[in-house]
């Protein structure tokens, strides 16, 4: 189970970590914020978090979800298991080489077995490919019977560590995968299953490495686009210049081809454009796409897409754009290097009624596939929503309705330590409010799937799959305070505890930024300077001793009392993960009662109460004086040792 702890507790199976709070940057967008608990009680558990570990750790998995449903299907080395995590059904299904095929020039003894590489439902039957020692292969699968193998070249790669792209969209399958093991280096973007089988041209993209693509329906069909996004090589290769450069390329879903019998089987309408995430006070630029994330809408002009960016110092930013902004990018720039006339059907343009593209504008776009102009995050800023100097490396985005009747986007960001950012976007900035520690090792993540419908976000690894509630609202230390200060669009205040959004609708909440008095009432605000419930703590003359406070918010002030007196202070203008107090030599003056108070927006909460006692005082006291000459030696000798090391 999932386990918010202290510092004493780093072992716990997953746990909440405080921010490394110097790493974040103001944005143009307003400041990135953190409140991430630092140093919950084990009693706050993770309210819905449950996992499947997989019977052996697999190398390569790949993993599939069904939105509104509780069950998982892992791919692995020559098997496919199933978990249910509200049943607790599971089953594997075996899917061996086929026929005994071997690689003829294997590059490594891995490339001799079936890696599983794709679990997709296409139709109402589930679609299952394996590298299958070289010979890629397909499986069609009905519940636990699979049937006859099919040639799955186009759908699987050769060897498991390939970069590879496909996109179901029954009845069509698009793929970035290589049909013949000899056919070069050259990546090209296919549709391989459906209405006839095309590919681009091979000078259209410069090693391409592909990040994700999707579909869009417009209001005619001959309109619906591809879009995908990926990096390639800069053609310039001047020292100041970036290594790659990302993009977004657009197709028409219903292109026929071209009308020549060397442009028959090529996409006619491709065209690429780049992505810009540049912030405009720093002038850092993020230029490598790590992942990105399709948020739908009603209309598909207003569809986004969250990008993922990171840049060569390890920063990372997240940059949004809308379709409407990429389409009108498509539509309106001029071909880069093209200053000939434009012909009747412009490149990239979409011909209706199953027409093909005329052989004169294919050959414009074919010799000039890149446009001028470059698309830009989300008017008015332009810039990106955010950035730091965590290293990201996945993104998911879910909407949540809250109390008020708005929206609210939340980001769930995959660091390379195997944790995850819970962000979210409020009026006043973007407020990271928890950092999660999914696995105990910091596995690394390789995949993160949200289920929109079920709130419920899907994290694997090679060794398990974790399924975990988004409305986490167990963890606020069931207080007004900590409930409302977290400004988690989930959570709100209701009934004397904290409750999910999903629970009761009548929650309170304060997600507009205003300040929270009044929202909490009388009898729910706890006294911070009570000294009820303090931990007496015996020290030993002459030691050192540490008191650690946990920062849970870096709005907050951190205070340290000492019998009253305050004695150290921190604050979020130089935000760490704690606040200490060291006492570097105890002598009776540092004996007493200690509190470490948090204040943010007015409210006051004891974090930490201790009260310091001498501990031969302490001992005399609970009837211990007369001890033995043997147990006063032991302990003098103690102190001795102590002052000696000290």
């Amino acid at each position: 189970m999932l386990m918010s702890t202290c510092s004493q507790r780093k072992n716990a199976e997953a746990y909440l970590l405080s921010s490394n709070g110097p790493d974040e940057m103001p944005t143009k967008t307003g400041r990135f914020h953190n409140r991430l608990l630092g140093c919950l009680r084990p009693r706050h558990p993770i309210s819905g978090e449950r996992e499947y570990t997989f019977p052996r750790n697999e190398k390569y998995p790949v993993f599939y979800h069904e939105t509104n449903s509780s069950s998982i299907y892992v791919g692995g080395e020559g098997v496919l298991y199933y978990y249910n995590f509200a049943t607790s059904e599971t089953y594997p299904v075996e899917f061996p080489v086929e026929n005994g095929a071997q690689c003829l020039k294997p590059g490594s003894p891995e490339d001799n077995k079936n890696f599983i590489t794709l679990i997709a439902k296409h139709g109402s039957e589930m679609l299952v490919c394996g590298t299958g020692a070289c010979n890629p292969t397909c499986w069609h699968l009905t519940e636990k019977k699979k049937d006859a193998p099919q040639d799955g070249r186009g759908l699987a790669p050769f060897t498991p560590d390939t970069n590879s792209l496909v996109i179901v969209d029954y009845p069509n399958i698009y793929s970035t995968i290589k049909k013949s093991q000899q056919n070069g280096k050259i990546p090209r973007f296919r549709r391989v299953k459906g209405d006839g089988e095309l590919y681009t041209s091979d000078t259209v993209m410069q090693n391409p490495q592909f990040v994700k693509a999707t579909t869009l329906k417009h209001e005619d069909s001959y309109q619906d686009k591809i879009y995908y996004f990926f990096r390639e090589d800069n053609p310039d290769k001047s020292p100041e210049a970036p290594r790659n450069i990302s993009r977004v390329a657009q197709l028409c879903k219903e292109d026929k081809g071209g009308t020549s019998s060397l442009s028959a089987s090529k996409w006619t309408t491709f065209l690429k454009a780049s992505l810009i995430c540049v912030d405009p006070a720093t002038k850092g630029n993020f230029n490598w796409l790590q992942d990105v994330f399709f948020v739908n809408a009603s209309d598909w002009r207003d569809s986004k897409v969250y990008g993922l960016f990171t840049n060569t110092w390890g920063s990372s930013a997240v940059c949004v754009y809308s379709f409407g902004d990429i389409d009108n990018v498509f539509r309106t720039s001029k071909l880069k290097g093209y200053d000939g006339p434009d012909p009747e059907i412009k490149p990239g343009q979409c011909v209706p009624f199953r027409q093909h593209t005329p052989s004169e504008t294919f050959k414009i776009a074919d010799s000039h596939p890149e446009v001028e102009n470059r698309v830009e995050p989300l008017a008015p800023t332009r810039s990106p929503l955010f950035h730091n100097k965590h290293r990201y490396q996945k993104i998911g985005v879910h909407e949540v309705s809250a109390s008020d009747g708005h929206q609210y986007t939340v980001l769930y960001l995959a660091t390379d330590r195997g944790s995850i950012h819970k962000v979210v976007e409020l009026p006043g900035g973007v407020h990271n409010i928890m950092e999660l520690q999914v696995f105990s090792k910091k596995d690394p993540i390789q995949s993160m799937i949200l289920d929109h419908e079920r709130a419920m976000l899907y994290v694997g690894s090679s060794r398990k799959v974790v399924e975990i509630a988004m409305d986490m609202c167990g963890v606020y230390h069931n207080n007004c305070q900590s409930c409302l200060l977290a400004r988690d669009p989930y959570c709100g205040w209701a009934d004397g505890r904290c409750q999910s959004i999903y629970r009761n609708r009548e929650v309170r909440q304060n997600l507009n930024l205003e300040p929270w008095q009044g929202k909490c009432q009388n009898g729910e605000v706890k006294e911070a300077d009570s000294y009820q419930n303090v931990t007496v703590v015996p020290v030993v003359p002459f030691s050192r001793y540490y008191l650690n406070c946990p920062v849970e918010s870096h709005y907050a002030t951190y205070n340290w009392y000492h019998n009253n007196t305050l004695i150290k202070t921190c604050n979020n203008t130089h935000p760490q993960p704690d606040c200490f107090y060291f006492i570097q030599n105890v002598s009776h003056t540092h004996y007493g009662r200690y509190i470490c108070v948090s204040e943010e927006d007015g409210f006051r909460q004891a974090l930490v109460k201790e009260h310091l006692v001498n501990q031969l005082r302490f001992m005399s006291q609970k009837g211990q004086a007369t001890m033995t000459l043997a147990s006063w030696l032991q302990l003098l000798l103690m102190v001795v040792l102590v002052e000696l090391f000290h």
